[in-house]
């Protein structure tokens, strides 16, 4: 097996010379300068970034048939950062993927206009892949920039509140038990968000502002479950910080 792979490999380099030889004659045949081949045969040069990020969250959730809901504050969110970036394409941008620690949550009223409220918060690892077209501001690698992507997430544990808004009574809190039958732990969505990094040689800060639009639903639908709501996808805004180290620069 293994004189098989290198087989394949010795025939895929051979094609491959096999290909750039012909191409180059034919061009040069055609009056193509070779400056002009040189370029046109260079290897893309791109620059790699690992970092990390932290920040402040709240979240939220859209239940169907409508209920009285409040964004869930103090939620936190962090992880591990990679970019994949080719600096001669200006405006195309980069490619982020993330692995991230990060809580989501809701507040929601046990009736319109009650006082009484349960709110719920878990902590999930969330995988963002995303686009980042950024506008180049200076030639050190400034910039702002856009990102869009999905966005995949596991919840690995929930703790749960309910309370009296008015008196801050509490009734009942403590770790929220999953049921396979009435909860989902994977969730998925898509996520926008605009920042700014600003670069310091082979470091870069960033700040930025993302907001993760839930296409999933918490629960499972009520036909699996009674008494669970039809749609119930959860939301998430957050600010983050972060910092970045290059470890390939392109010349």
């Amino acid at each position: 097996m293994i004189r098989l792979f290198y087989r394949i490999g010795y025939f895929t380099a051979a094609l491959s010379g096999a290909v750039f030889f012909c191409g180059t004659a034919l061009a040069q045949q055609r009056g193509v300068p070779s400056e002009t081949l040189s370029a046109a045969w260079a290897p893309v040069k791109v620059d790699h970034y690992i970092g990390i990020r932290g920040g402040y969250a709240m979240g939220t959730a859209r239940f169907e048939p409508t209920r009285q809901t409040e964004y869930k504050m103090g939620l936190m969110v962090g992880g591990l950062v990679y970019k994949f970036d080719v600096p001669a394409q200006k405006y195309v941008g980069c490619i982020e993927a993330d692995i991230n620690w990060s809580q989501r949550g809701y507040r929601v009223h046990q009736s319109f206009e009650s006082d009484e409220v349960y709110e719920r918060k878990w902590n999930t690892i969330e995988i963002p892949i995303l686009w980042q077209p950024y506008l180049p501001l200076s030639k050190g690698g400034t910039r702002f920039y856009l990102s869009a992507g999905p966005y995949f997430s596991y919840a690995f544990s929930s703790d749960y509140r309910e309370y009296n808004q008015a008196t801050g009574e509490v009734y009942a809190q403590g770790d929220y038990e999953y049921d396979p039958v009435r909860d989902n732990r994977w969730e998925y969505g898509i996520t926008f968000g605009a920042g700014m990094l600003f670069a310091i040689k082979r470091f870069s800060i960033s700040a930025e502002f993302r907001y993760n639009i839930g296409l999933s639903d918490v629960f499972k639908g009520v036909t699996k479950y009674e008494g669970n709501p039809f749609r119930s996808p959860a939301d998430q805004m957050a600010i983050t910080l972060g910092l970045n180290y290059k470890v390939r620069m392109h010349k």
